[in-house]
This record gives C-alpha cells, sequence and structure tokens, in this order.
C-alpha cells in the first residue's frame, strides 16, 4: 500500500476490518467516531483519494464499495467460480482453454471450488436451455446416463447429453438440426470427461447470479 499516506492507509485498514466483521461497508458516522473527526469533510476526502487509487468504487453520492480489484485483500475473500474455457454446443471444439477469469458467485461455502465454468459456442443445446455464449457450470464428475457431459472426445471438445446403452454411449444434442455421435465402449474409454453440466450464471442489472438444473 505504498501509494496510500499514512491517513489513507489507517482508513483503509479500518474499512478492510469493518466489512471484514459485518459484510457491509462503514457508515460515515463510523468513520468519523473511529478517528474523532469533527465533520465528514475529512472523510470524504480520504475515501475520494481512494477511489481515485482505485482502493474504492463509487456507486453513487456518497455511496462507496471496496474496488473488485482490491477485494482479494479481504480475509477469507474467494474470487468467485473459475472461467476455465469454452466448449462447443454445435460441432468439435479444440480442447478446453484455461484461464479465463471467475465468475463473481458463489454456491455455497464448501464446494464453491470444487465447480468451474464453461462459455458456451454453438446452439446445439438450445431445447436443453443452453445458448450460445452461455456461462455453464460444471460438476467435475462422469454424467450419469440422461445428464449433459463436457466431454473431450478425439481431440476436441463437446458439450452433449450422455445417453449410455450396451452397444456404447450417444452423444445426443438437444437440437433436431444436428446429429447424434455413437461411441464404442473401448472408445469411450479414451474419452476425458471434463464434468456434469449443473446450472448457468446469469447477469441481471450489473450482478451475477446462478440458476441450477433440477432433476
Amino acid at each position: 500500500m505504498k501509494t496510500l499516506t499514512d491517513k489513507q492507509r489507517r482508513l483503509w485498514e479500518f474499512i478492510l476490518g469493518y466489512y471484514e466483521e459485518y459484510s457491509q461497508f462503514p457508515s460515515y458516522a463510523d468513520m468519523q467516531e473511529e478517528f474523532g473527526y469533527s465533520s465528514s469533510n475529512s472523510i470524504y476526502q480520504h475515501l475520494a483519494s481512494l477511489e481515485k487509487k482505485n482502493y474504492l468504487t463509487k456507486h453513487s453520492r456518497g455511496n462507496y464499495d471496496i474496488h473488485p480489484t482490491k477485494r482479494s485483500q479481504l480475509e477469507g475473500f474467494y474470487p468467485g467460480i473459475p472461467v476455465r474455457g469454452r466448449i462447443a454446443a454445435g460441432g468439435m471444439h479444440e480442447a478446453i482453454s484455461e484461464n479465463l477469469g471467475h465468475l463473481p458467485v458463489e454456491i455455497y461455502p464448501e464446494k464453491s471450488d470444487h465447480y468451474f465454468a464453461l462459455i458456451v459456442d454453438g446452439e446445439s443445446m438450445i431445447e436443453a436451455d443452453i445458448r450460445d455464449g452461455d456461462y455453464i457450470i460444471i460438476d467435475p464428475r462422469e454424467p450419469n446416463d440422461g445428464e449433459i457431459g463436457a466431454i473431450l472426445y478425439d481431440g476436441e471438445t463437446t458439450l452433449k447429453t450422455i445417453r449410455k446403452k450396451p452397444d456404447g454411449i450417444t452423444l445426443q444434442a438437444e437440437n433436431p438440426a444436428y446429429d447424434p455421435i455413437h461411441i464404442t465402449p473401448g472408445e469411450w474409454e479414451q474419452v476425458q470427461v471434463f464434468g456434469t453440466f449443473v446450472g448457468k450464471a446469469w447477469k441481471k442489472g450489473g450482478n451475477w447470479g446462478l440458476i441450477f438444473r433440477s432433476g
């Protein structure tokens, strides 16, 4: 925090501690009382400086929050669900790339780092309400019969409903314009399973949320 003055640094540390304890930004009265200022003007000036230095972000007049790039300084900070790459919902796609950032959502603490997200390319799963550009949530386990799996097959990735049969596996699109892909039991042993589709992330009004698949 070398870019902060002494007073700014002390205010910043107070804001972090308050946020960790109460899960909200302190009020002007809280900060004024903590530092013994006779008016809120000094607090306002320090907050404005912290905003200019990208420690805080301002939502409206007098309404601040911790800047997204500084939230990692919070104790127990969870950055969100990692976005591991893109996956095809159409034809096959090159292998999944990694590290496309994080979705700013949390499932529940003991499972938050278990899941990951992929960005969908294509429209082969539209009847399962999975569309081009969607962020889908993946549970890294093998899909059961009838579940939607994210797999690597023959060097390329795809997202399809998995139909398990005695003579092999069918990768079934959820769009009649796409033909199913049949894989023999021996071929399935060579398939890399990334995981099972369990839900989607959505963004509305600047806020992210999650919806999970039922059943």
